[in-house]
């Protein structure tokens, strides 16, 4: 969809005989104006291209061109911290634990608060403590890691 009305915006551009210099168009405006001017034009375009292209509902139901304070609360949205984003990267402190290794474990437990409740039901049994991670991960997190986490959230 965005291919084809980058086709039009081309042609377009190429009718009204503004340059094409290695992939990007070349316009020329006069002053501040007239580019605010040019840009809306663009914009205008690319509007009419996709009510043309798009049933009317369609827009609303799929979040194509959300409203500017719709998109900018949504990359606000971006920039927050989650419980396990924490997590991951607390993770990522303790010695031999990779990103991938970080990875598989916020796969098996996306919180502390989930880990340290799976190994509570180990409670009293160390070695299965220190090995649950890698025999329910298939060895994805090496047995060295494994201790190490264990250690981290269970630890004296």
């Amino acid at each position: 969809m965005l291919w084809r009305a980058t086709q039009i915006l081309l042609k377009l551009l190429k009718a009204s005989k503004q340059q094409i210099l290695e992939g990007f168009d070349v316009q020329r405006t006069s002053g501040l104006a007239d580019t605010l001017k040019k840009y809306g034009h663009l914009t205008q375009a690319i509007l009419q291209y996709y009510k043309s292209v798009l049933p009317e509902d369609h827009s609303k139901c799929t979040g194509v061109c959300p409203p500017f304070d719709e998109f900018v609360k949504r990359c606000q949205d971006l920039d927050k911290m989650t419980v396990s984003d924490v997590f991951a990267i607390q993770l990522m402190q303790v010695p031999q634990v990779t990103e991938e290794i970080a990875v598989a474990v916020l796969d098996l437990y996306p919180t502390l608060l989930s880990l340290a409740r799976a190994y509570s039901l180990l409670e009293g049994n160390t070695g299965a403590q220190e090995e649950m991670l890698r025999r329910q991960s298939n060895n994805v997190i090496n047995a060295v890691a494994s201790r190490n986490i264990f250690q981290l959230v269970w630890g004296n």
